[in-house]
């Protein structure tokens, strides 16, 4: 091995006993299936609906597109390695495989801090949202996470660490993570750029938006009846972003940050806050407050562990026996399939559309609904 990116394959196979393959090639094969599947229906409904063309929902379709090429791209290998306890598919596809592998990881996390600044905004920063978050400011962001990823993995590659190596226990083409005297600090730098700072900026926008949003649901919430007014809408000067904001006229002149929608970037209608609308909405917060929760708690699950693992071995020089390292690269796979739910399936309008799309193309009875569609048409016709 040396610096100039050569690979390093592993010829000891230590895949493990008969048990624990079939169980994490089935495990891969589920985690690859439902990421690919489910990534790739969250990118139909969004390029086939106008509705759901939205400047938060293309840092979904990022996550979304990134996440299905991650399934259907890096994990297929994953799983014939995990099989075969070797790698077999040669040298230059290990760093090929390694550095696209590094290249859509970082992409989907940092995807993950876009959507979480992009809420953010909406909800604790209404109006400045529609001039700080454009189409055009949107794009950049897009683009900056994906040089940044890029830049990060090919690293290895010209020089600056120990190159791509195949790591039998991982069943994965991935850097090789040395002490910082050895890899030049690169282990370090990863750790801080593509998760330390990613997760403090999700940890802390979310706990902007609970703050904020419990804040002001108490002052709608203890408000008398006849102190609620009427609502307006006030559009901003740049009327062409076809972006709205709702204020509630109340005594303390408060704004209901929350009016923005966050999953769909457009503003809801009218509404007055009744005692049973106030009452819906606390269930609504509480259903909000415990998604954020999950959110949070489902990056750490699935990524702190690999990174927290790569940069203790990487200082303390410590191997990690197949038991911890086999979880930790599961769980980091295991974040693709459950990104589209946790930031699409649970937006009404995207299982509406996956109703609609079920119903269209699995029904059993299709040539029903085309014989009444037919039959209606033709009524319609001969009494005109």
């Amino acid at each position: 091995m040396n610096n100039s990116g050569n690979v390093t394959l592993e010829k000891e196979q230590t895949s493990g006993t008969p048990a624990v393959v079939v169980v994490q090639s089935v495990f891969l094969a589920m985690v690859m299936a439902v990421g690919a599947i489910a990534n790739s229906f969250i990118c139909r409904c969004i390029l086939s609906h106008r509705s759901l063309r939205t400047i938060t929902n293309s840092f979904i379709f990022n996550l979304a597109a990134t996440d299905f090429l991650l399934s259907v791209l890096c994990m297929p290998f994953a799983l014939v390695s995990a099989i075969a306890g070797i790698w077999v598919f040669g040298e230059v596809m290990c760093v090929l495989t390694g550095f696209l592998l590094s290249v859509l990881c970082i992409t989907s996390i940092l995807t993950l801090a876009l959507v979480a600044i992009d809420r953010y905004l909406a909800i604790c920063r209404p109006l400045k949202y529609c001039t700080l978050i454009t189409q055009r400011t949107s794009l950049a962001m897009i683009v900056y996470v994906w040089m940044q990823a890029s830049v990060c993995a090919i690293m290895p590659v010209l020089g600056w660490g120990e190159g791509y190596v195949f790591v039998a226990e991982e069943s994965i083409c991935r850097p090789s993570f040395g002490k910082p005297s050895v890899d030049n600090g690169y282990t370090i730098f990863l750790f801080l750029t593509c998760f330390v700072a990613p997760f403090s900026v999700i940890a802390f926008t979310y706990v902007s938006i609970l703050s904020t949003a419990s804040r002001q649901f108490r002052r709608v919430h203890h408000r008398k009846r006849n102190q609620v007014g009427t609502t307006e809408h006030v559009h901003p000067s740049n009327s062409h972003l076809n972006c709205e904001t709702t204020f509630v006229r109340t005594p303390e002149n408060t704004i209901i940050a929350d009016e923005i929608t966050s999953a769909t970037n457009t503003s809801r209608p009218k509404k007055l806050y009744t005692p049973g609308a106030i009452r819906n909405k606390r269930r609504q917060k509480a259903r909000g407050f415990k998604m954020l929760w999950i959110i949070v708690v489902v990056f750490l699950t699935c990524w702190s562990p690999y990174f927290v693992m790569i940069f203790y071995s990487s200082i303390r020089q410590h191997s990690f026996p197949k038991a911890v390292k086999v979880p930790t690269m599961l769980l980091t796979f295991l974040n693709s399939a459950l990104n589209p739910f946790l930031y699409g399936f649970l937006n009404g309008k995207f299982r509406g559309n996956m109703r609609n799309f079920l119903w269209q193309n699995f029904t059993p009875c299709k040539c029903v609904k085309q014989n009444v569609q037919e039959s209606r048409v033709y009524h319609i016709t001969h009494i005109n």
